[in-house]
């Protein structure tokens, strides 16, 4: 792996792992989202509204996947899908978020949904947004490597072990720069990660 100039720009601003369907609580009708793990690579992103910040995403996501989701299922219901060979078991999208009270600049946000999860990265503007959609996707077969297949089923598999993928992220995104990763990259992170626990816990 290339060594990283950690004086430049940081090309991402965050990284949400959520669930893609909302969670109603007890006495209240209020959609909520539901948030795996969170990181935020920059002060703006980690101040007081941090929590406001990633719902907000979380939020928008949600909506841009359900969007797409109902344009898929007329085109499977059309016969479009079996045609042309595409399936539905992972969806992706990108937008843009303007500046406001949460971002002082401008941002392009790249989603992928994967069984019952939804990854997303928020990118500055000057981002290579194709280089970033090709690196998330890299990140969740890293995530399926360290935590297993059902990792994107449920949220247990992240919360019983949440301090492995914030050190997977350390090294996939260090201090949120974007990195020419391949799969036999991210096989030797994930290997050298899994070493390191091991070495830990003796």
């Amino acid at each position: 792996r290339k060594e990283i100039d950690y004086k430049t720009t940081m090309a991402v601003y965050g990284f949400l792992l959520h669930d893609p369907k909302f969670s109603k609580s007890r006495g209240n009708s209020e959609d909520k989202v539901v948030i795996w793990a969170c990181r935020f690579y920059n002060a703006e992103g980690n101040d007081k509204y941090s929590c406001a910040r990633a719902k907000a995403v979380a939020m928008r996501v949600h909506q841009e996947y359900s969007v797409s989701k109902c344009e898929l299922h007329l085109e499977d219901k059309k016969g479009l899908l079996k045609q042309s060979g595409a399936t539905s078991s992972e969806e992706q999208g990108i937008f843009r978020l303007k500046k406001g009270k949460l971002f002082s600049k401008p941002k392009s946000v790249i989603w992928i949904q994967k069984s019952e999860a939804l990854c997303t990265l928020i990118c500055e503007e000057e981002a290579n947004i194709l280089l970033a959609a090709s690196q998330l996707k890299l990140l969740m077969n890293a995530i399926i490597e360290q935590f297993g297949a059902e990792s994107f089923r449920s949220a247990k598999w992240i919360n019983q072990r949440p301090e492995e993928l914030y050190m997977l992220l350390d090294r996939l995104l260090p201090c949120g720069h974007l990195q020419f990763l391949t799969e036999t990259d991210i096989k030797k992170e994930v290997s050298e990660l899994a070493a390191s626990l091991q070495k830990g816990m003796k």
